[in-house]
């Protein structure tokens, strides 16, 4: 009789898996050939007030506006300096600004230029695996290399991070730095500082121009960096220009009153004076000039709020203040620095002299109570004569701390040359170690912004920023355009499926090659052994029928409904089927 091959078996629904399984490709992209064809780009982005009109279409504006491009997209440099600060650094919340992690991990700023890297969908997937990029650029021979830290945050390692003062006990940070993204940070003191009598947010007029006056203040290039020879001596950062009688006040907190005797405390700021023949003397920080006081307007009976200035008594008699810090000058050969404390009665006066180099000289300064013992710092040192005792009695007050006028009426000095930036004060006695990081300004190790966060990676949208006031990042063209060697890791997600296929003792025994098949002959037994001359047909020979020959599979194909291939797969020997055991095959893919 003739036999009938099963071909097609049914699967279970509950035999069938999918398992998504995430999978980390390593790419690496070097600047030897670099081209956009593989969709990676690259752009330059700086800070300009004024942007260009947009119907100039030579690369000038009206009148002497310009606007640098960035040569492989065409890109305007101020307009991705605009769209990288709206989308990740504008507002420093989760909830408007992109991509965001940890906001008390990630370290989010944005300098007036900044070097940007986009990475395709393609090479990035769903996001790029945190921790994984690595940057390494040189210039000339000075090696950069920035890392990953898997919350953000591309950090240099060449900056030691231990020997930071503590960022929880910096109770009051004043930086300029901060001005391009329209607002500024000044720890839990608060940011309502006024700026020559205007409360507002620190602005520059233009990239090129540091000097251009806003709002009652100037703003000028800050901290030198120190270097080995003059390629690494650059301006960072910005300071404050302390012109004729221009101030920054800060309105009195009860903070301002942990100053005195038994108090462990630090203030910590940069100072620069240009070189003249000037003999002058400047407070640069001071308490005790002027007051706001809440008085009853006898016209309209409101309650109202009035500055009171005080002068300045010979040797702080009869006047309180916690901290009075003064420069004095003597020509072009030497400045001396004082600090100077009073309880009304006894007073404390200590001083350190450097000696003025022919260039502008940068000196950070630092006074430090520590166990009713008063230092003063010079860049990370201090000297025996530069010692002493606050008084005991109070020497807190309620006047406002001013940063260069004392009290916007009384001027020390006409001298337009002192400069000043990166104000903190801390509620703990810094250690010598986090004072010297402070101080240090080196070109290579720099640590005076207490930070070694160079700039961002945001993982989903492939992107890394690099911006940060340090010269060394975007000294010549900017980080991706000169030697650079860049890796990472992309996250794509795979699925793998498994099916079981269940093959029972009683299905799938006949084989399916034609060759054991045959059609009877018309003449003779059709039941004869003699089977081998006979054309394939439909009955099945002896050997097959009887158990002699045994099938093999090698081959196992799904299919769908109707019967159409879905995958094929191929056992790596053949297998032998029994009749008389159930076999059970697994089926993998992924995709």
């Amino acid at each position: 009789m003739p036999i009938i091959p099963s071909v097609f078996q049914p699967i279970r629904s509950n035999d069938y898996q999918q398992r998504p399984v995430k999978a980390y490709k390593r790419y690496r992209i070097i600047s030897s050939g670099f081209n956009l064809n593989e969709g990676y780009i690259r752009h330059k982005a700086l800070y300009r007030k004024t942007t260009p009109h947009i119907f100039s279409n030579t690369g000038l504006g009206v009148g002497s506006l310009s606007y640098p491009i960035n040569s492989e997209t065409n890109t305007n440099q101020h307009v991705v300096w605009n769209t990288i600060n709206h989308r990740y650094y504008k507002n420093n919340n989760p909830a408007f600004a992109a991509d965001f992690l940890d906001i008390s991990q990630q370290q989010r700023f944005l300098w007036h230029s900044a070097s940007i890297f986009t990475a395709p969908y393609g090479q990035v997937g769903e996001k790029i695996k945190h921790g994984t990029f690595e940057i390494t650029s040189s210039v000339g021979g000075i090696y950069t290399y920035l890392s990953d830290d898997a919350n953000g945050n591309l950090r240099d390692p060449a900056i030691t991070s231990a020997n930071f003062a503590s960022s929880s006990r910096n109770f009051f940070y004043m930086t300029l730095n901060k001005m391009y993204q329209e607002f500024n940070e000044y720890s839990d003191i608060g940011n309502d500082a006024a700026i020559s009598g205007s409360v507002v947010p620190y602005k520059l007029n233009s990239v090129d121009n540091f000097g251009s006056a806003e709002n009652g203040m100037e703003v000028t290039p800050g901290v030198k960096t120190s270097g080995i020879d003059s390629s690494q001596i650059k301006d960072s950062g910005i300071a404050g220009l302390l012109n004729n009688g221009q101030y920054i006040r800060i309105p009195h907190h009860d903070k301002f009153d942990r100053f005195g005797k038994c108090d462990d405390w630090t203030i910590s700021f940069w100072y620069c004076s240009k070189n003249s023949n000037h003999i002058s003397h400047k407070e640069i920080i001071s308490k005790y000039g002027i007051k706001s006081e809440q008085y009853l307007d006898s016209i309209d009976k409101k309650r109202k709020f009035r500055d009171v200035t005080i002068s300045r008594s010979i040797n702080l008699q009869n006047t309180k203040t916690p901290f009075v810090i003064s420069v004095d000058r003597s020509g072009s050969s030497s400045s001396s620095f004082s600090f100077n404390a009073s309880d009304g009665g006894n007073k404390l006066h200590i001083s350190s002299s450097i000696f003025a180099s022919p260039n502008d000289t940068w000196n950070h300064i630092a006074v430090r109570n520590s166990a009713s013992l008063c230092q003063m710092f010079i860049d990370g040192v201090s000297t025996n004569t530069t010692s002493g005792s606050i008084p005991q009695g109070i020497t807190a007050n309620s006047a406002d701390v001013m940063i260069g006028s004392v009290n916007g009426k009384d001027m020390f000095a006409s001298d337009p040359s002192h400069r000043v930036s990166e104000i903190r004060m801390y509620d703990y006695a810094v250690s010598s170690l986090g004072l010297t990081s402070l101080a240090n300004r080196n070109y290579l190790s720099g640590s005076l912004y207490q930070t070694n966060v160079a700039g961002n990676v945001f993982y989903r949208n492939g992107q890394l920023v690099i911006s940060s006031p340090m010269p060394k990042y975007h000294s010549g063209s900017g980080i991706f355009e000169n030697t650079w060697d860049m890796k990472y890791r992309g996250t794509h997600q795979i699925y793998e499926n498994e099916c079981l296929i269940r093959v029972p003792k009683d299905i799938f025994n006949v084989t399916m090659n034609p060759t054991s098949t045959y059609r009877p002959s018309t003449v003779g037994d059709p039941c004869s052994t003699n089977q081998t001359n006979l054309v394939p047909g439909e009955l099945r020979k002896h050997l097959f029928v009887s158990g002699t020959l045994k099938p093999y599979i090698t081959t196992i194909g799904l299919y769908d409904d109707n019967a159409r291939i879905l995958a094929i797969g191929k056992l790596a020997q053949p297998i032998q089927k029994n009749p008389d055991v159930d076999m059970n095959f697994i089926v993998r893919w992924d995709y």
